[in-house]
């Protein structure tokens, strides 16, 4: 079974020919921000994913994160920890050309890289911007999912 806490921002559409489909709870969020498609780790994407990239510092989202991707996908492990990836299937998980790799390290092209290509997508964000003195009051907002997109603490004017 999978955890739904550790859901959050796995498998959003690397490719800039698929519309994003992002896994995330909760998804109105997602759409709100123009994701196609938008579910629970346990939803299946409706398309076959060119390439994705699993955030979540669970190794179990590996496997059906690997399902979702089409003939030739590639699935990016993003965290620095994850946690054990389960036995999986050659023939379903990695057969067809899927690549499954890791990239918890990035150079400063790697940077420049992506910020040219969110110029080009344009990526949209949605953040929210506390006092530090709220603190610990976010912290609990974050902890109970009230917060949809980033939550920035605001250290001085």
């Amino acid at each position: 079974m999978l955890d739904s806490k550790h859901s959050r921002y796995i498998l959003p559409g690397l490719t800039l020919r698929l519309p994003e489909s992002v896994v995330t709870p909760p998804p109105d969020h997602a759409r709100r921000l123009g994701a196609a498609w938008a579910g629970s780790a346990a939803d299946r994407p409706d398309m076959l994913l060119d390439g994705s990239v699993l955030f979540a510092p669970a190794g179990d989202l590996v496997p059906p994160a690997l399902d979702a991707l089409d003939r030739g996908g590639t699935l990016a492990l993003a965290g620095i920890h994850v946690s054990d990836i389960p036995a999986m299937e050659y023939r379903r998980h990695l057969y067809f050309e899927k690549t499954l790799t890791s990239v918890a390290n990035a150079t400063r092209e790697d940077g420049r890289e992506l910020l040219r290509l969110a110029a080009e997508i344009p990526i949209r964000t949605d953040v929210r911007t506390f006092a530090l003195e709220e603190a610990n009051r976010v912290l609990k907002m974050v902890k109970d999912s009230r917060i949809s997109g980033a939550a920035v603490l605001k250290v001085a004017d």
